[in-house]
Formats: structure tokens, C-alpha cells, sequence
């Protein structure tokens, strides 16, 4: 709990992701706000190796830890963190022997299911912009998979993760695990439909719509482009494939392509957690992202 004798609170959250490990570190206040101050990111792809050979090879393992030591270290001392991981450690058959060899440096991993990731970044979504009315559809796209969260005036409707994610497709993704999506979108109203998209791959198609001259209305943490001007047909990247397969079927009036997502919504749990009442992040100016660098041959082993 905060208290008046410390009115800040110092905190990070680590997500152990399949193309990369990434931390993100805040400062939360006694008005609940939580202020994002540095970001650090570690090109380590644990899908490389599990999407391939099903298990976490031994030098990954090895740089997993000293990433996370990194981490650990530029940390103010005595600061809570929290560190989760997503598909490629929970697919990994030797997640077991990864999760222990951890432990033992004090590294206590949290290993999330694909619906707990859609919880995440809902929950921090309907915190960060609750004058999204209307059927609103998050995606966030990851190197392992697709969770999805369908809404209705601020109603969670459905939830599900799909194994698609830009590590696992390769080059032509296989988008007929989108198709039943058809029957649970085809129950809700066609009025005010918006697409909200987040993940590493989703900030990359708003830079490359961007650099084609696509108009999009850019604010906080987000830009908003209108459906009629994207160019769906024209689909470069594995990524902007899944996302205007999405966009054909649920035929948003708005995509709004989000610069924040599960780093953050872990960062926001563990605001709530420390403080036990609901928190807000406060987004203003981009930070720069620290680069944690590794020796070649363990990004993809």
C-alpha cells in the first residue's frame, strides 16, 4: 500500500515475450497514476527455438538469465517486479527444467495461458480509454499468438487465443484459424464496430502506414486511422496480413492501432496489486527503449 510518508512507488514488470524479453519500469502515485519511466528490451527469440524444435535450447536459457540479471541490475534497489512469459516458454516441452534452472538465481517466472494475456490487455485497455463505446474487437498479435476480446458497450462479450503469431506463421501465414471467428462476429450489432490492435507487430504496420502517406489521427498511445483509406489488399508483412484478414471480417468504421499493450498491462496489475484499488496509466511523450544486447548466436538459436 502507498502511504503519505512514501508518495511514490517505483515498479516494473518483465514480459519473457517469443521474439524478445522486455521490461518496462513505472512510477506510481498516491493518486493511483502510474507514470511509464524507462523501457528496456532484449532482441532474445525463445519462438525461434520452440516453434521449430519444441524446447528452449541451453544457451537460450543461459542468456534468459543473464537478460534477466541485466534487468535486475538497472533497477533501483528494492524495486517490485514482476516477470511473465507467453507462448513460446509455455509451449516449450523442457519449460519444467527452464522455469527451475531460473528459480535457482532467484527468477521466479509466472507462466501466462493465452486468455490470461486477452484478461491483461482488456483490462488495461478499458482502463485507458473508457469512451470506446460501441462493438469494439482488441487483437494483440504476438510472435506466438492472437488473443482476441469482443465487447459491447463496455460489456466483455467473448475471449479466446488462437495459435497465429508472426514467429510461428512464417512468411504466408495460414489465416484459416480466423475463419470460425465469423459465426461469433455475425452475433453482434454492425453499428459503431472499432478494431483495436497492440503488439510489437501492430506498432510496426502503424510506422509502415505511416511512411505510404495513410492519414491517421495519432494521440497518446494510440493512432486512429479510418477503414476506407488502409489498404488492405496490399499486404506486405506476415503481421499486416493477419491484421486486414481480421479487418475484412469484422469491418470496423475505425482501426486504432496501439502503442501499448501486455508489458503494460502486467505493469498496471502490479500497480493494482500494490495499491488495491483500480490504477491509470498516464501516457505522455514516448520513452526511449534501452537495448540489452546479446552475442549473435543465441537471439534464434
Amino acid at each position: 500500500m502507498l502511504s503519505p510518508s512514501s508518495p511514490v512507488q517505483q515498479l516494473a514488470a518483465v514480459d519473457i515475450g517469443s521474439k524478445a524479453v522486455r521490461m518496462v519500469l513505472g512510477d506510481l502515485n498516491c493518486e493511483r497514476h502510474l507514470h511509464i519511466q524507462q523501457r528496456w528490451r532484449s532482441f532474445l527469440s525463445l519462438g525461434a527455438s520452440v516453434f521449430r524444435v519444441q524446447s528452449i535450447p541451453a544457451a537460450q536459457i543461459l542468456a534468459l538469465q543473464q537478460v534477466l540479471q541485466s534487468f535486475q541490475t538497472a533497477l533501483p534497489q528494492d524495486t517490485p517486479w514482476s516477470i511473465s512469459a507467453t507462448s513460446a516458454f509455455r509451449e516449450a516441452k523442457n519449460r519444467v527444467e527452464v522455469h527451475q534452472e531460473l528459480a535457482k538465481h532467484g527468477f521466479q517466472i509466472r507462466v501466462l495461458t493465452g486468455l490470461e494475456e486477452a484478461k491483461l490487455i482488456h483490462h488495461l485497455f478499458r482502463q485507458q480509454w473508457p469512451e470506446l463505446s460501441g462493438t469494439t474487437l482488441h487483437a494483440d498479435l504476438g510472435g506466438g499468438s492472437l488473443e482476441l476480446s469482443l465487447e459491447q458497450d463496455a460489456q466483455l462479450l467473448w475471449q479466446d487465443s488462437l495459435p497465429l503469431g508472426v514467429l510461428r506463421a512464417g512468411k504466408r501465414p495460414n489465416l484459416s484459424s480466423l475463419d470460425a471467428l465469423e459465426e461469433t462476429f455475425a452475433k453482434v450489432s454492425l453499428n459503431q464496430r472499432q478494431l483495436v490492435v497492440s503488439g510489437g507487430s501492430a506498432r510496426e504496420w502503424a510506422e509502415q502506414l505511416v511512411s505510404e502517406g495513410i492519414f491517421g489521427a495519432h494521440e497518446p498511445g494510440r493512432s486512429i486511422f479510418e477503414y476506407q483509406f488502409l489498404p488492405l489488399k496490399k499486404a506486405k508483412t506476415c503481421s499486416a496480413s493477419i491484421f486486414s484478414r481480421l479487418i475484412e471480417m469484422w469491418k470496423p468504421e475505425q482501426v486504432i492501432i496501439s502503442r501499448i499493450g501486455l508489458k503494460e498491462g502486467l505493469l498496471l496489475e502490479l500497480a493494482e496489486q500494490l495499491s488495491n484499488e483500480k490504477c491509470r496509466l498516464c501516457l505522455g511523450e514516448e520513452v526511449p527503449v534501452l537495448q540489452v544486447n546479446l552475442t549473435q548466436g543465441v537471439i534464434g538459436n
